[in-house]
This record gives structure tokens, sequence and C-alpha cells, in this order.
């Protein structure tokens, strides 16, 4: 947020900064109207000096060694409800010809075809017949289209527990990699951006109960579930990434090894790397279902070992 010198706060009645009344008689700034108090959640209070340089504390408005330091006041606008809490249908206007989770399905075609930048209202509406500016009224923020095209793409798949953690963490993952694989943009774009929309809350219910028979507490049990959902979403990504890279250059794992062979070995022959030396001559690199299972594999591990190696299960507990 850029402040301006308070002699150059002149707000318009929409506008959402105003200055303290009180300070009019020192900077010359003129308040705005204060009925927009209504339609705000919150201020936030800042000072800062003639040439919008910030005062040392929010209440330094006045004269401090010389220097003149306004006080203004930052309207918050309240925001809106998740899209999930709005109504689909508008009391006013045309009966909506579309759902946003028919929108949602398109976007999420265009995204898988040709990434998530290309799923765009406009492109969206091309694909569905209508014009751009229809489909504002379903989903008006890219946000708001952004949360149904996670929640939609993420799906929800029934999973009751077997009794076997293991086997069961182990069905988590794989269908986890899965949905990640399908929708090459999700793993990317949920990671930035928190979406507990219907089908999370019910994925993340039906989650907990895989480890509600084993004696952990929430912590623990969140620790084993945010370690596996990350571990997946990154080794995803970076196997995407591996693709994507191959795709564009022609060249794949194998061919860029290969290149990489007589470089690498002349480098392991000066005897300054014997770890390395070690790993690259024992170590063969496979495929990513290969990758993925060694990787799950260790985690499973350390799982096992840190949280299940002494815990009888006795089958599913209802929450307390």
């Amino acid at each position: 947020m850029t402040l301006r010198p308070a002699s150059l706060l002149r707000p318009s009645s929409s506008s959402l900064v105003r200055s303290d009344p009180q300070q009019e008689d020192v900077i010359g700034a003129r308040p705005a109207r204060t009925d927009i108090a209504d339609h705000v959640a919150g201020r936030v209070e800042f000072a800062h000096d003639l040439r919008g340089r910030s005062a040392p504390h929010p209440s330094a408005a006045g004269v401090h060694d010389g220097q003149v330091y306004a006080r203004t006041m930052v309207v918050v606008p309240k925001p809106k409800p998740i899209i999930w809490m709005r109504a689909e249908k508008s009391t006013r206007g045309p009966a909506p010809q579309h759902s946003r989770e028919q929108i949602a399905e398109v976007a999420i075609e265009i995204a898988d075809a040709e990434g998530i930048e290309a799923a765009s209202v406009r492109n969206i509406a091309k694909r569905l017949g209508t014009a751009a500016m229809t489909l504002y009224r379903y989903l008006p923020t890219k946000e708001d289209l952004y949360a149904v095209m996670i929640d939609q793409a993420t799906g929800f798949e029934q999973q009751e527990p077997t009794g076997d953690v293991r086997a069961d963490l182990t069905t988590l993952a794989r269908r986890r990699r899965q949905i990640f694989l399908r929708h090459p943009w999700l793993a990317p774009l949920l990671s930035t951006r928190p979406v507990m929309g219907p089908n999370f809350l019910r994925g993340m219910e039906r989650d907990l109960a895989l480890l509600a028979g084993c004696d952990l507490d929430m912590e623990e049990t969140l620790a084993v579930l945010d370690l596996i959902h990350s571990w997946v979403s990154g080794i995803v990504q970076a196997e995407l990434t591996e693709r994507a890279v191959a795709q564009r250059s022609g060249v794949d794992r194998d061919a860029w090894r290969r290149h990489m062979q007589p470089y690498l070995m002349s480098m392991l022959e000066t005897g300054d790397f014997p770890y390395l030396s070690r790993m690259i001559r024992a170590s063969e690199i496979g495929d990513g279902d290969e990758r993925f299972q060694n990787g799950l594999t260790t985690i499973l591990d350390g799982i096992e070992a840190r949280f299940l190696a002494n815990t009888e299960n006795d089958g599913p507990r209802p929450a307390e």
C-alpha cells in the first residue's frame, strides 16, 4: 500500500481513506464522508509525514523532531462470504443457464489441455457458447473460479479403514498422486491457496478416519497426513516439471544422463567425490512410478517407526 502525504488527501464521497479530522488544522486535509463505515469490516491506522514516509508509531501524529506527521485511516472492505456460502441462483435477473459445476468442468478441461492460464473467462465462455460477462454472475472473481476448479478437480472418493494403516495410507497417497497427474495445474495452484470446499472437507474427514484407530492425538494425526499430502504434492510437481522440460527440449532423462556422463566420469576420476562416485555407480534411477513407490516406502517406514510401532489397532474410534 502506498501512503500519500496528508496534504494531498482530498477523498471523494466514495474514498476508502479518510484523514483524522483533528489533524485538519495542521495539515489542511479535508475529511471524507463517514457513511462508508456501514460497509467496512475494520480500519488500520497509519501515521506518516508529508512525503508519505511512515512515522515511528501509528499514533505518532503531530510534530516530532521538527517533522509534521499526519494520521490517516485505511478502511478495509468487508470480505464477501466464500463462494459456497453464496446463493448460486440470483433472485434478480434471468434464470441461470449454467451451474458453477458446469463452468468449473469446462475450465478444468481447458486447464488440463492448455494450462491454467488458458482457463480464462473468455475461453470458458467461448466453449460454453455464451458471453463472457454472463459468467461473472456465477463466479464473480478469478479466486472464485479457481476455488470451484480446485474442489471439483480434487473430487471425493470414499475409502473405509481396513485395519491395515500402512495399506490405507498407501492408497491415500497413490490416489492423491493420480489426481495431480490428471490435472497438472492442480498441485501448484493448491499450494498457493488453501481451499476448503465441500470435497476437501469430505476428503479430510475420510483421511482423519483412516488414523482414528491408531491411538494418536490430533497433533500427531495431522503431522502424518500433512507429511503425506505435502510429499505427494512435491514429488508430483517435480515429475511434471521433468516431463514438461523433456517435452519442450526433446531431451528425456536417459538422453540427459548419456549427455552428462563423460563430464561426470571425468570429475569422479579425480578422486575428490568418493561418496558421489558410489552413488552414481551403484544407483539406478527408475521411472516416476518406481521413484514414487520408493519414496513412499521410506516415508511410511518412518511413520510406522515413529507413531505406529507400539500401537494396538482396534479399528476406528469415534471422534471425541
